[in-house]
């Protein structure tokens, strides 16, 4: 399905800016992909500050998971392998609850790159981008993905010191830091 004409000419044009097809596509990348970063972080940090009924549920499974894991740990120091086996097992339900909501979670962060990668396939597909002496071909999907992945590690280094999702990480920092840690066996 093409997108409207107005949207389709803006994603564009950042493709266009240089002369050079090969910084064009370097260059539209990078920002395409920004803009898939922003949407993502920003749809993650809007549900993290929603925080219905099943995020809270999910802090409690994690909650749950820290107490059990440290009384099977607690356990095990003291030899009663049956009370171990019980408070473990319990860890290991919680943990397999808190770590699949997690994932679907952070999986919101994503949501804008599969259509930024349709909107490519409508631009780009059957072009590849010849780079060291003509010898080496990459289609649009690599120099996006490269593009992508370099920007969120980055953004992962900085964002404690941008304004919005600074004060998200401190609150994530200040829940965690008031759950409590895991005991070490």
């Amino acid at each position: 399905m093409p997108l409207p004409p107005l949207l389709d000419a803006l994603l564009i044009a950042p493709f266009r800016w240089p002369e050079s097809p090969h910084l064009g596509i370097w260059l539209g990348s990078v920002l395409l992909a920004l803009l898939c970063l922003l949407l993502g972080e920003s749809t993650s940090a809007l549900l993290y500050l929603l925080k219905s009924r099943f995020f809270k549920a999910q802090d409690s499974h994690l909650d749950d998971l820290v107490r059990y894991h440290n009384l099977s740990v607690d356990a095990i120091h003291q030899g009663n392998k049956e009370a171990y086996l019980a408070t473990n097992s319990l860890a290991h339900e919680h943990f397999g609850r808190y770590f699949f909501a997690q994932a679907a979670f952070g999986l919101a962060s994503l949501w804008p790159l599969p259509f930024a990668l349709a909107w490519l396939a409508q631009r780009f597909e059957g072009l590849t981008f010849y780079v060291v002496a003509e010898r080496i071909a990459l289609g649009y999907v690599f120099v996006f993905l490269t593009c992508y992945i370099c920007e969120r590690v980055v953004f992962g280094r900085i964002k404690r010191f941008l304004p919005f999702f600074g004060r998200l990480e401190a609150q994530k920092r200040a829940e965690r830091e008031k759950r409590g840690k895991l005991k070490s066996f």
